[in-house]
């Protein structure tokens, strides 16, 4: 196990490792009561393989979840790393969410990702931008009305949080609920990115060289407006300037809400196909 932050950031920034693989997902998680052990595997004191491991009782079972890992450092035998983290965790029922099909027993769909890559020049990464989505910036950038950066308090989030539990407790989609964003803010304030304009705001989490759009949340004004366009770009530019690698702006789902996947897709971000969830 690894109980350093500074060894297991070093070792995830060499990956881009996903917000549930970073050390303050990991403490969030302690937080709101859930057992945590980090895991590395090595072949001849090489290490092979990560993964962050998130447990929870269930009745008499415990359920062991690796979500988005483990994650490989290097050419190696999945299946015996794979085989080598199982055993190392508690018994109970032991489930995984991988980065690639690591052909094990499928228990979900693939879910697909939008991820941009911030290492082009701030001039190519807007030539790259769709061009209705370039035009809906312009219009925003043409309101005069900056967008504000903050790393923002608990008391400021409240807002944002507030409208993220309705929009969940309506049963338009199921994500992290909004006490877990409550937790990030706790154990690692200085990681959150909130932008805010006219009737929106987006939230981003910073990890490493690597950051993740969380929540954001945009009324009437917001949205005739073209908010979230000019919140995005000054993110992106922002998260940039910060040595920001790669932007995952999240799940999509082309068929359930296939405008929200356009928007994000359409800012030049690229598809990435996960595995399934799966037995470890």
């Amino acid at each position: 196990m690894i109980n350093c932050e500074t060894e297991w950031e070093a070792l995830a920034d060499r990956v881009l490792a996903p917000l549930p693989q970073r050390w303050l997902y990991g403490e969030a998680a302690r937080r709101v009561g859930r057992e945590v052990r980090r895991l590395c595997i090595s072949d001849r004191a090489h290490p092979v393989a990560l993964a962050q491991v998130v447990m929870r009782p269930l009745l008499a079972w415990r359920i062991s979840l690796t979500s988005r890992g483990p994650l490989f450092l290097r050419p190696c035998d999945r299946q015996a790393a794979v085989t080598a983290l199982r055993r190392a965790l508690p018994a109970g029922v032991k489930l995984m969410s991988p980065e690639d099909r690591l052909g094990r027993l499928r228990l979900s769909a693939p879910p697909e990702v939008a991820e941009l890559d911030l290492t082009p020049p701030v001039s190519a990464l807007r030539a790259g931008l769709d061009g209705k989505w370039r035009n809906a910036l312009k219009k925003a950038e043409n309101t005069r009305r900056e967008p504000v950066q903050t790393r923002p308090s608990a008391q400021t989030l409240m807002p944002l949080l507030h409208a993220e539990k309705r929009r969940q407790a309506a049963g338009r989609y199921r994500a992290l609920p909004p006490e877990f964003t409550l937790a990030i803010q706790k154990v690692a304030p200085d990681s959150l990115r909130l932008f805010s304009g006219p009737d929106a705001q987006m939230l981003f989490i910073r990890h490493g060289t690597s950051a993740t759009y969380h929540i954001g949340h945009s009324g009437p004004e917001g949205r005739r407006l073209n908010a979230h366009n000019l919140l995005l770009w000054n993110a992106i530019e922002a998260l940039r300037a910060e040595g920001v690698l790669r932007l995952d702006l999240g799940t999509i789902d082309r068929d359930r809400a296939p405008t929200l996947a356009r928007f994000k897709l359409r800012s030049g971000a690229q598809a990435r196909r996960l595995g399934p969830a799966g037995l470890l």
